[in-house]
């Protein structure tokens, strides 16, 4: 089975339903507000600045006139907070999705691969 690409804009949501397991893989996410990510049962709240923008080999810096530090790609800072994954793993049948925490500001881009196992 070939990969398939998910993009849009809005919440997205996949079930595997190859008979084999699956790589998931953030390339961009747009995120105006705070994200849950779930996959496989699991659900993490984002704590993800509201306005970043993340993805798996994406480039970053400061907006204009912004203070502050900037944290590398695949890193998290001390403190509080979770991580937001940007590759995953699901097995058969198990499920993966984000969703805006404000349906006022919904998630304004994304673009995912899914690549099966067997390639």
């Amino acid at each position: 089975m070939a990969s398939q690409v998910l993009s849009g804009s809005g919440n997205v949501s996949y079930t595997n339903n190859t008979g084999q397991n699956v790589r998931i893989i953030i390339n961009y996410l747009a995120c105006p507000s705070l994200v849950d990510v779930s996959w496989a049962g699991v659900t993490i709240s984002s704590q993800i600045a509201t306005g970043t923008n993340v993805g798996r080999n994406a480039a970053f810096g400061l907006a204009t006139g912004s203070t502050g530090s900037v944290v590398a790609n695949n890193s998290k800072p001390g403190g509080t907070g979770t991580f937001l994954p940007t590759e995953i793993m699901l097995a058969a049948g198990q499920t993966f999705a984000i969703s805006s925490q404000n349906l006022s500001n919904p998630i304004t881009a994304y673009n995912i691969v899914v690549i099966p196992e067997a390639g």
